[in-house]
């Protein structure tokens, strides 16, 4: 086995064991608030909550699949990766979605309501969920992107398109 193979294989296991530890921890804290706040949740909201949890589920499915080094893996993680890519606050509605498990790495763009333009980033490593999804009224607006999901992206367009070769599988 090569060097060349064994780095490849290496960034399929990290990605896969991203994706499925993402998805479970996601699904398990989401399901935990349905649980909890599942009929306080306005119908206005529903087609998130369902969004958010076929994501969570999507990220595990995808992440076993990818494991396994199938192409489904890899295709599927696209529109995983994609629904995690763009986060934002605003006004009326904050969406988050992120399949990363426990870490985010964003880049964000922030309008306090006092005026004025804040550019930074942030790292996180310890948060309660993979998701959120609001219709609380805020003063701030932020829109980020989740770097980790971006390079997950990249890296996946790029196996996609042939670069690195899927393995034969005899």
């Amino acid at each position: 086995m090569t060097d060349a193979v064994r780095d490849r294989d290496g960034l399929r296991y990290a990605v896969a064991l991203i994706e499925i530890q993402g998805g479970l921890v996601g699904l398990w804290a989401f399901l935990h608030d349905l649980i909890q706040t599942g009929a306080s949740v306005p119908l206005t909201l529903l087609p998130g909550v369902l969004f958010i949890g076929l994501v969570l589920a999507a990220s595990v499915v995808a992440g076993v699949a990818l494991w396994q080094d199938r192409r489904l893996g890899y295709t599927l993680s696209v529109p995983v990766q994609l629904a995690q890519v763009i986060w934002f606050v605003s006004a009326g509605l904050t969406v988050r979605i992120s399949a990363s498990g426990w870490l985010l790495a964003d880049v964000f763009l922030r309008a306090p309501a006092a005026g004025g333009l804040v550019v930074g980033w942030q790292f996180d490593a310890a948060r309660k969920s993979g998701y959120a999804l609001s219709l609380a009224p805020r003063e701030d607006f932020t829109l980020a992107l989740n770097l980790i999901a971006l390079v997950i992206l990249v890296w996946l367009g790029i196996r996609l398109r042939g670069l690195l070769p899927f393995r034969r599988v005899r």
